[in-house]
Parts: structure tokens; sequence; C-alpha cells
């Protein structure tokens, strides 16, 4: 088990917040644990890693959905990338 100290934790949150208030209003690549995969844009994001995206496309199964605005529970959230990578890329 690792254990961190409460400024270790302070300062990983305080990076992941850094790093998704620069991407607010950019496409970003999430994988649920459910191997859902969501690709939208950014629009807000909480302390719980809840995620709303708007103007995107979800893949689940081979079968692919789009929406104009959603919601993501932080606590389904596996993986997150603010990169150029589609879904098909995750399936490598």
């Amino acid at each position: 088990m690792c254990i961190i100290s409460n400024s270790e934790y302070t300062q990983n949150v305080s990076e992941i917040d850094k790093l998704l208030q620069q991407n607010v209003g950019q496409d970003l690549l999430v994988r649920l644990k459910n191997n859902m995969t969501v690709q939208g844009k950014l629009k807000k994001f909480d302390q719980h890693l809840n995620l709303s995206l708007s103007n995107g496309i979800t893949n689940f199964k081979e079968k692919n959905e789009e929406f104009e605005e959603t919601l993501l529970r932080g606590s389904n959230i596996m993986i997150i990338s603010f990169s150029r990578y589609t879904h098909s890329d995750l399936e490598k």
C-alpha cells in the first residue's frame, strides 16, 4: 500500500485541476470502467472529476451514438486523454 501525505495529495489534486482547467473547451477522450469511450469538448468539471462534455460521440460495443451534452460521473472514469486520439486508437 502506498501512503501519501496530505500535502502530496493536495499537490496532485491541484495538478489535475490545472490540467483540466487548461483543457476546458478542448476535445478529450475518456474511457469508462465499462469500456465505453466518450469523445467530446470539455465544458465543466468539479472536484470529484465529474465531467460535462458537449458535441461528442460515445462508442460502446462497436456502436456509436452522438450527443449534444452529457455528464460523466468521476467515479466511473478510468482514463482521460487530452490528445488527438480517437475511439479506434484505444482498441489497439
